[in-house]
C-alpha cells in the first residue's frame, strides 16, 4: 500500500501541473494524462495481484458490504462508497434517526433601508395557477370566442377545431408533486358541457389524491389541486389552482379523438403554462408561479443570513419567423389581407422587381398553383401541408376550413392557421390521411403590413426551433418553383435570470424552475458545499435578496451507541455502535424524517444487512477468543467517490481545467481512504504483536508452572537429605550408648 500511496501522490503533482494551463498546452496535459494511465495501472496491478498464500487481499475479496436493507422507505441518506465506510459484524444493525430541531428559512427583500423592498427572485406568498395551453371557444380559429363552463361540447372548438358529437376528450396529467398521474375521458354529446370536462377531470384528480394517500383525509393542503375555467385573459382555457400558497408541478395535456371516424387525433395540447401566455401573439393569459416565502427545501447552510444575487434578468418573448417574399399584385402594389387572387389587377405576382419604378417580371399565381409548407415545431418535429388556390371560391366559400382551398390572402391564413388532424369532413379530394400533422400546432400565422407571412409561437419558450418553408409551385403547366425560406426575426425564449448565494457559482434559471443554489466550494477537507433549493417566481428583477435560515438539526444512534449530531446534507458522518463498530453515512440535502409534536419522538429506525468478509484470526485456545481485519477494494475503479460514481481514480482526466481541478478532490479522497486504510492495517498488526506477546508471556508461566509441579527442588531435598542423615546418625548414636550403658551395669553386677 505504500506504493499505492507514493502512486496517488504522484498523481496528484501531476494534476496540479495540467491545473497550470497558462504554462501546459493540450499536448502536454495530453502527456501528463498518458503518465497518469500508467500510475492507474499499476495501482490496478497492485489492487488485482497483492496477495498472502492464495488469498487476494486488496481486491475487495476481504472487504466489509454494509447497506440498507431493501424495501424499506426511502429518507433520503445512502452508506458511504468507501471501502472503510463500515466496520459492522455480519447481520443486521439499526440505525436510529431523530429530528431534534426542525428549523426555518425564509427569503426576504435585501434591499437597504429607504428603499423599495422587492423580492427580486419573484417569490411571493400566492397559489400556483398552471394555464392549460389548450383553448376552447365558441367560433372557428384558435383565438375564437371563448367558450365558458355553460359552453356545450358539441358546439365547442377545440384549438380552433370543431367538435362533434361522438369525439372523445382524453386528458391526463401529473398531480402537485410532478409525479403522480391521473387520467380520464368524456364524449362529447348533447347536453354535456365543459362543466361535465371540469367535473370528469376534478373527480379524476381527487380520485387520484386519495389512492396516492389512501383517504381523502389523509392528502395533505399543500398537494390539493382543482381545475376550472379561466376568466380575464386566461377565459378560454382550463387552470388548474393549488389551495395553498406552494408551488405545485400539476400538469394537463388534452387529445380530442375523432371516434365516429377512423378514431383519428383531432388535436392536442400538451402540458401547461405559468407565466405570460402569447404576450407577442394573438393570444392571451397568464399563469402563476406558486410560492411561499418559507416554502424552501433542501437548505443545508448553517444558521445565518445570506444573500442571494439576481442578475442578467431577461423577459420573456416568443419566437418570431418571417418569409422574405413580399405578395403583390401586377402593378406592385402589396396585396391587402382581403384582396381576392382571382380577380384581375389583384393576383398575386411573386418575386418581381421594379425598374424606373415600373413593377416588371416575377411569377404570377394562377388557379390552381400551390403553397407547400414545410413546418418545424418548438419540439423540432416537421410536417408538411400543401394548400392550392382555387380562383372558383366565393368570398363565402373561401371561409370554408380544412379544404385545402384559398382565394384570398385571408383564406390561406385561415387554413393554414386551423389545427385540426382530421379530414373527414371534408367531401372532396385529399392527398393527407386522417392523423396526418399539416399545420403547427403551438404557432400562429400573421399576415404584416409589408404582405408577408410571420410565425410567432403562442408562447415565449426557451430553446423553440420553429421555423417554416414556402415552396410555390404556379402550376402544373408551367412548373415554376421558388422557395422560400423564413427568416428569424426574434428568437424565443422564458424569462431568466443569473441566481447566486453568497458569492457561490451563478446558475442561470427561468421563471418556474425548480433550482439549487450552491455556496461557495468549502475549503475544509470533508465539508460539503451548502445548498438550498428555490423555485424561481416570476416578474425577475436584478438585485439582492436575503435567505435567513435556523438549520435542522438530526441525531443518529447505531445499535444504541453514541448518539451523534447533524445536519441534513451533511456527508462522511461516522456513527459508532457500543462494540465500537463503526458505519460512515452520506445524508442527502433534503431527509425526510419529521420531527414528532406530541409525546416521546422515537424517529426513524433503519435496518442496516452487512456481510463481513474480513480475515480472521484465531488468537486464543477457546470459541470466540477470534481476531478480524478487513481489507477493502482498493482498485482505481473504487478509489475516490465510490465506483459509479463517476469520480474515482479511474475517471481522472486532466486534459481540461475542470478535470484536472476535480483530479485534486478525488485523489484527496483516494489518498484519505489508503491512509485509513493503512492505519487500521497498522492497528490490527500492533494489536496481533501484543496478543502474541501476552500470548508468549502466558506460556512461560504456564511451563515454569508445570515445572514446579513436576520437576524436583534439589535445594530442598538435600537439606533434608542431611537432615534425614543427622537425625539418623544421632538416633544410632543414642540407641549405641543406651546399650553400652546397660552392658556397664551388669560388668559391676558380674564383677
Amino acid at each position: 500500500m505504500e506504493e499505492v500511496t507514493t502512486r496517488l501522490n504522484r498523481m496528484r503533482e501531476l494534476a496540479v501541473q495540467a491545473a497550470n494551463t497558462g504554462t501546459n498546452d493540450m499536448a502536454a496535459r495530453q502527456a501528463i494524462q498518458a503518465e497518469i494511465f500508467q500510475s492507474v495501472d499499476e495501482i490496478n496491478r497492485i489492487g488485482n495481484t497483492t496477495q498472502f498464500s492464495s488469498n487476494l487481499l486488496l481486491n475487495g475479496d476481504f472487504s466489509i458490504q454494509s447497506g440498507i436493507r431493501a424495501g424499506q422507505d426511502e429518507y433520503g441518506f445512502q452508506i458511504d462508497p468507501s471501502p472503510i465506510a463500515s466496520t459492522l459484524s455480519a447481520g443486521t444493525s439499526f440505525l436510529n434517526i431523530i429530528k431534534t430541531q426542525n428549523g426555518t428559512a425564509q427569503i426576504v427583500a435585501g434591499e437597504a433601508a429607504g428603499e423599495i423592498q422587492t423580492v427580486n427572485m419573484g417569490i411571493r406568498n400566492q397559489a400556483d395557477i398552471a394555464i392549460s395551453l389548450a383553448h376552447w371557444t365558441t367560433t372557428a380559429t384558435i383565438d375564437g370566442t371563448n367558450a365558458t363552463g355553460a359552453t356545450t361540447l358539441d358546439d365547442a372548438y377545440f384549438q380552433g377545431v370543431s367538435l362533434y358529437s361522438g369525439d372523445t376528450i382524453i386528458f391526463e396529467g401529473v398531480l402537485s408533486d410532478g409525479i403522480q398521474r391521473y387520467a380520464g375521458a368524456i364524449s362529447v354529446a348533447a347536453g354535456y358541457d365543459m362543466d361535465d370536462l371540469l367535473s370528469a377531470i376534478n373527480k379524476a384528480i381527487v380520485d387520484a389524491q386519495n389512492a396516492y394517500f389512501g383517504s381523502a383525509s389523509s392528502v395533505p393542503s399543500s398537494y390539493k389541486i382543482t381545475a376550472a375555467m379561466g376568466t380575464g385573459a386566461n377565459a378560454g382555457r382550463v387552470i388548474l389552482r393549488n389551495t395553498t400558497n406552494t408551488f405545485s408541478e400539476a400538469s394537463i395535456t388534452f387529445t380530442a379523438v375523432r371516434t365516429s371516424g377512423s378514431g383519428e387525433m383531432i388535436g392536442q395540447a400538451t402540458g401547461v403554462t405559468r407565466g405570460a401566455l402569447g404576450t407577442g401573439s394573438i393570444l392571451s393569459g397568464s399563469g402563476q408561479i406558486g410560492n411561499s416565502l418559507t416554502s424552501i427545501t433542501g437548505s443545508t447552510f448553517d444558521t445565518g443570513s445570506f444573500t442571494i444575487s439576481v442578475s442578467d434578468v431577461i423577459s420573456a418573448q416568443q419566437r418570431v419567423t418571417e418569409n422574405t417574399i413580399q405578395f403583390r399584385d401586377n402593378t406592385g402594389s402589396l396585396l391587402q389581407r382581403t384582396a381576392s387572387l382571382g380577380a384581375i389587377g389583384s393576383s398575386a405576382v411573386i418575386n418581381g422587381s421594379f425598374v424606373n419604378s415600373v413593377y416588371q417580371g416575377g411569377t404570377t399565381l394562377f388557379n390552381n398553383s400551390t403553397i407547400t409548407i414545410t413546418g418545424t415545431e418548438m419540439d423540432g418535429s416537421t410536417f408538411q401541408g400543401t394548400y392550392t388556390l382555387d380562383t372558383t371560391l366565393t368570398a363565402s366559400s373561401d371561409t370554408a376550413y380544412n379544404d385545402f382551398r384559398f382565394q384570398s390572402i385571408s383564406g390561406l391564413i385561415e387554413e393554414i392557421n386551423y389545427r385540426t388532424r382530421s379530414y373527414t369532413a371534408y367531401s372532396g379530394s385529399l392527398t393527407v390521411s386522417d392523423g396526418d400533422i399539416t399545420r403547427f400546432s403551438l404557432s400562429q400565422f400573421t399576415y404584416t403590413t409589408a404582405s408577408t407571412f410571420q410565425l410567432v409561437d403562442d408562447l415565449g419558450r426557451t430553446g423553440s426551433q420553429t421555423a417554416f418553408t414556402f415552396t410555390i409551385v404556379q402550376d402544373q403547366t408551367n412548373h415554376v418553383t421558388i422557395q422560400d425560406d423564413a427568416e428569424l426575426e426574434q428568437d424565443g425564449f422564458a424569462e431568466s435570470a443569473t441566481v447566486s448565494i453568497n458569492g457561490g457559482p451563478g446558475v442561470r434559471a427561468e421563471s418556474g424552475e425548480i433550482v439549487t443554489l450552491y455556496g461557495p466550494t468549502s475549503t475544509s477537507d470533508g465539508s460539503s458545499t451548502p445548498q438550498v433549493t428555490v423555485r424561481l417566481g416570476t416578474g425577475l428583477t436584478a438585485g439582492t435578496d436575503r435567505y435567513e435560515t435556523n438549520a435542522q438539526e438530526f441525531v443518529g444512534y447505531l445499535n444504541g451507541g453514541i448518539g451523534v449530531t447533524f445536519q441534513n446534507g451533511d456527508q462522511d458522518v461516522t456513527f459508532t455502535d457500543p462494540k465500537s463498530k463503526q458505519l460512515t453515512v452520506d445524508f442527502d440535502a433534503i431527509l425526510d424524517v419529521t420531527k414528532s409534536t406530541t409525546g416521546t419522538d422515537t424517529g426513524i429506525t433503519v435496518l442496516i444487512s452487512t456481510v463481513n468478509k474480513s480475515l480472521n484470526f484465531q488468537v486464543g485456545a477457546f470459541g470466540g477468543q477470534t481476531f478480524q481485519a478487513s481489507l477493502g477494494d482498493l482498485r482505481a475503479s473504487n478509489l475516490g467517490f465510490g465506483q459509479g460514481s463517476g469520480r474515482t481514480v479511474a475517471d481522472i482526466d486532466v486534459t481540461s481545467l475542470s478535470g484536472a481541478t476535480d483530479a485534486l478532490s478525488i485523489i484527496d479522497e483516494a489518498l484519505d481512504q489508503v491512509n485509513t486504510t493503512r492505519s487500521l492495517l497498522g492497528a490490527s498488526t500492533n494489536r496481533l504483536e501484543s496478543t502474541v506477546a501476552s500470548l508468549s508471556v502466558t506460556a512461560e508461566n504456564l511451563t515454569a508452572s508445570e515445572s514446579r509441579l513436576r520437576d524436583a527442588d534439589i535445594a530442598a531435598e538435600s537439606t533434608q537429605f542431611t537432615l534425614n542423615q543427622i537425625l539418623m546418625q544421632a538416633g544410632v548414636s543414642v540407641l549405641a550408648q543406651a546399650n553400652f550403658q546397660n552392658q556397664s551395669l551388669l560388668s559391676l553386677l558380674g564383677g
